[in-house]
């Protein structure tokens, strides 16, 4: 049996739904948030994601769903200056 990234290693989960919304899934914390750009710690990398209207619709200890237009998601290695 394999298991998932996600569960042996604590990657990082992101599901999109268009360019309209994006889940994520097993990140530390909230780096910036603004209507253009929402940083997300993650364990071996920083989520950033960039567009117009972005809203953080909510987020618990486990998820959090961004929504608004979402243009482009770079991921940063915690190497790299991430913010």
């Amino acid at each position: 049996m394999e298991l998932p990234g996600d569960v042996i290693y604590g990657d990082v989960l992101l599901k999109l739904s268009g360019n309209r919304e994006a889940l994520i899934e097993n990140y530390k914390g909230i780096l910036l948030y603004t209507p253009e750009e929402v940083a997300i710690a993650c364990k071996k990398m920083t989520v950033r994601l960039y567009g117009t209207n972005l809203h953080i619709c909510y987020f618990s200890g486990n998820d959090m769903k961004v929504i608004g237009n979402i243009q482009q998601i770079i991921y940063v290695s915690n190497g790299e200056l991430c913010c």
